[in-house]
């Protein structure tokens, strides 16, 4: 070959390792392998991934999700995009997680569960401001009340988006909706996943704050945060480079 790319595991690895060092113990590692990991390869990048210990994958679809979960059991998958309702049975039958926006899901997620004498697994996704996928903030809490009486359905977390990390302000504000959205879930389900951050949104962590997970996409691959994250001082390697031979060299007039 002339031209290629290379991926380095091992650099994956080393850069997992180095973010979970930077975390606190009881805080869940969520790794989002969307598009293919990021063009990584999902198959070899998820491999390694599933060796070193991440707590929870995230997708973006059903198709992600399943690939995924034909290389092994026992590792939650969480699709972040919105599933169509022609894809909720693969929910049962490749044991993954749903994200939930709305009434409607709710129902269709709920039927699925009793039609398959089992439950549905599902993170209520609340929209604190973004404006895309998951309940908006003022209507959260009727949503999170339905689930929550809802047989069949499987409450395991709740999460949100920071869209503009660097926008502070706006950020805080979100981070309040979302803290108060989910305060009556707390009591009634003390293990559940909070998570809004990703590395570019960590500023700090509160032990003392019901966020116990932190998404971690770009930077497991050595893309680093902004520099006021709390994860910008890590020194962790890019897994792609590319590479090419050299075939020619010419000299030319001035």
């Amino acid at each position: 070959m002339r031209c290629w790319a290379e991926i380095d595991l091992a650099s994956l690895e080393r850069n997992l390792n180095r973010i979970r060092s930077a975390l606190p113990k009881q805080m869940k590692y969520v790794s989002v392998v969307k598009a293919d990991a990021y063009g990584h390869g999902i198959h070899p990048t998820a491999a390694r991934l599933m060796q070193s210990g991440v707590d929870l994958f995230a997708v973006a679809n059903v198709k992600e999700a399943i690939d995924i979960r034909e290389m092994g059991s026992g590792w939650p998958i969480l699709i972040l995009g919105p599933l169509l309702e022609e894809e909720d049975q693969a929910l049962i039958d490749y044991d993954l997680i749903a994200s939930l926006s709305n009434h409607s899901e709710l129902e269709r997620f709920a039927n699925l569960a009793l039609n398959a004498g089992t439950s549905v697994k599902i993170h209520l996704k609340v929209d604190t401001g973004m404006g895309r996928m998951g309940a908006w903030w003022e209507e959260a809490p009727t949503l999170l009340g339905q689930v929550m009486q809802t047989s069949g359905l499987d409450l395991q977390g709740i999460l949100t988006h920071f869209p503009d990390p660097s926008n502070h302000a706006f950020t805080r504000e979100q981070r309040a909706r979302f803290l108060e959205v989910i305060q009556p879930a707390l009591e009634k389900y003390p293990d559940l996943l909070i998570h809004a951050d990703n590395s570019s949104s960590l500023r700090s962590i509160d032990k003392a704050s019901p966020f116990n997970a932190v998404r971690i996409g770009l930077l497991q691959f050595g893309v680093a945060p902004p520099k006021d994250s709390l994860l910008a001082d890590l020194e962790v390697e890019p897994v792609l480079s590319f590479h090419s031979k050299l075939a020619l060299i010419k000299e030319l007039p001035a």
